[in-house]
């Protein structure tokens, strides 16, 4: 029999909440027990159950679950999964599976019956006989033409499964296999990117400590060299010049790695970013003032409203790497970084980093570094963008606009 009109309009709505909560997911969790609770408050339902896979195939994890309020709940708080899977060893039926295998829904009436009566369900008798329900529907979740999980609706007794609410439960299937491979494809750019961090982390250690080291130990042993020779040739002065320029050249090399070192274990460990974007970039600053003699100014204007967390964190990144590219490459005695919203109206936020150093790098030659490119994506996740190039005076300035669209520096090449 068709839903009537009024319960019609409610599956509806109960359609655009689910496909609101996977818009806006914040776990894969708290979505799920959403839609499911979605479902539940616009039918007759007894219950609704979403299950995913975890691991192989016909691995399956409970996940989301709305329904039989004051009986057990079919999820792991009541063992539902470890004791399914003792009714498998023993050779029940799983019809969710038979969803599964034929990508189509599947309609069991009278399924609390035949698992009362079927002795390999034995070790779900106690869960599935207490709450009130009588027919069932398993609906598979698929997604890019892969099966993700299944939900499971349980009907009242005297609630038919007919066409309509099949349609409806399956509309709704389609909105949770989206949160599912949404959230799996979220886990693996975050992987990505954390495989990348390693690799980049890995090339700096390469380029900068490690040379630094190998040059340390090749010092050194000329060093070793040096002091192995004619002891009354030291006494008469002869060689000091030579020892002490090994020396100088030996503390110099140390000083260098140490700086890296600290560098490379800040990006691993970042100090907390809780005293806000301002205070965590000046104490980066004192750092690579007192490493390097830098003289290192941070100013803001007084108009900048807080930011959001991730913001700040991108923003911060952003100062770490163009400080990171004065101290390497630009010979520099003075660096300049100002955060300002220089004109309210559009809305717009502007991070500047401006040293006193040579121009002309790399990257404005046409050869983008990684860093650079780092900078830019960080920039347009926010609807921003990334301008580089020398100042008038020849310095080099990397500027960031967030929020609006932002205006070209003196000889800037666009990212």
């Amino acid at each position: 029999m068709p839903a009537p009109d009024g319960q019609r309009q409610r599956q509806l709505a109960a359609i655009a909440r689910a496909a609101s909560s996977v818009a806006d997911a914040a776990s894969l969790e708290a979505t799920l027990n959403t839609v499911a609770q979605a479902v539940f408050e616009s039918t007759a339902l007894a219950a609704v159950q979403i299950l995913v896979f975890s691991g192989s195939k016909r691995d399956l994890q409970v996940v989301g679950t709305a329904g039989f309020t004051g009986a057990p709940a079919f999820d792991d708080t009541t063992g539902f999964t470890a004791r399914l899977a003792e009714c498998r060893e023993l050779g029940a039926r799983l019809r969710m599976l038979d969803a599964v295998d034929r990508r189509c829904p599947v309609v069991v009436r009278h399924r609390k019956a035949a698992v009362m009566a079927d002795p390999a369900w034995a070790p779900m008798h106690q869960l599935v006989g207490g709450p009130d329900w009588d027919s069932f529907v398993s609906v598979p979740l698929v997604a890019r033409d892969r099966c993700v999980g299944v939900l499971n609706a349980f009907f009242s007794p005297g609630e038919d499964p007919h066409e309509e609410a099949v349609a409806f439960l399956s509309a709704i299937a389609d909105q949770a296999a989206m949160a599912v491979d949404y959230t799996a494809l979220l886990a693996r750019s975050a992987l990505d990117a954390r495989r990348e961090e390693r690799r980049r982390i890995t090339r700096d250690l390469h380029d900068s400590v490690v040379q630094q080291v190998f040059s340390l130990r090749m010092r050194a042993s000329a060093l070793v060299v040096e002091l192995d020779r004619d002891s009354q040739a030291r006494r008469d002065g002869v060689g000091h010049d030579r020892l002490r320029s090994i020396a100088v050249e030996l503390a110099e090399l140390s000083k260098n790695a140490l700086v890296d070192l600290r560098e490379l274990m800040f990006e691993l460990r970042p100090g907390s970013l809780s005293g806000g974007l301002l205070d965590a970039v000046r104490a980066h600053a004192a750092r690579l003032e007192q490493d390097t003699g830098l003289a290192i100014t941070v100013e803001a204007g007084d108009d900048v409203p807080e930011l959001p967390p991730d913001l700040q964190h991108d923003l911060y990144r952003v100062v770490q790497e163009a400080l990171h590219n004065t101290v390497k490459h630009a010979d520099a005695h003075a660096v300049e970084i100002t955060l300002q919203v220089p004109d309210p109206r559009r809305d717009t936020l502007v991070l500047e980093i401006r040293d006193d150093g040579h121009g002309g790098r790399d990257h404005a030659e046409g050869r983008p570094t990684l860093g650079l490119v780092s900078m830019r994506e960080r920039a347009q996740r926010w609807g921003g963008g990334l301008e580089v190039g020398t100042t008038d005076t020849g310095g080099w300035l990397v500027r960031v606009t967030v929020g609006g669209r932002s205006r070209r520096c003196p000889g800037a090449d666009e990212s």
